[in-house]
């Protein structure tokens, strides 16, 4: 569905509005059920899903966040050719980057105060 314009609008309006329950039934849908993550790969790829991948980066939980930044990351360097697919990694470099930041900040805290 994601692959269309009105009905990718529609997976994100469920993204955003569901259920933790919902969300994680689209989720899993996205994944596949295979370790290939076909369906993840090809809305990578696409004009209308790439923004339901952003949209899930954005309204799921961490586990959810760290399974499928882990998917993502063996095809950052393939997407950076796609045009759609430059969408995904410069979220995830931005979703890194600030996990980056919120591990970092503790442990900079508890040094400075010792």
């Amino acid at each position: 569905m994601s692959l269309q314009k009105f009905a990718s609008n529609v997976v994100e309006k469920c993204l955003t509005f569901g259920s933790l329950e919902e969300r994680q039934i689209l989720v899993n849908e996205m994944l596949g059920s295979t370790d290939e993550n076909e369906p993840l790969q090809a809305m990578m790829k696409d004009q209308f899903a790439n923004y339901v991948v952003q949209k899930v980066l954005e309204t799921c939980d961490d586990q959810q966040r760290e399974l499928i930044l882990s998917r993502i990351k063996v095809h950052l360097n393939a997407l950076k050719k796609y045009t759609y697919g430059k969408h995904i990694v410069a979220r995830v470099e931005k979703l890194v980057a600030a996990g980056e930041r919120r591990i970092g900040f503790p442990s900079q805290h508890a040094s400075s105060m010792a």
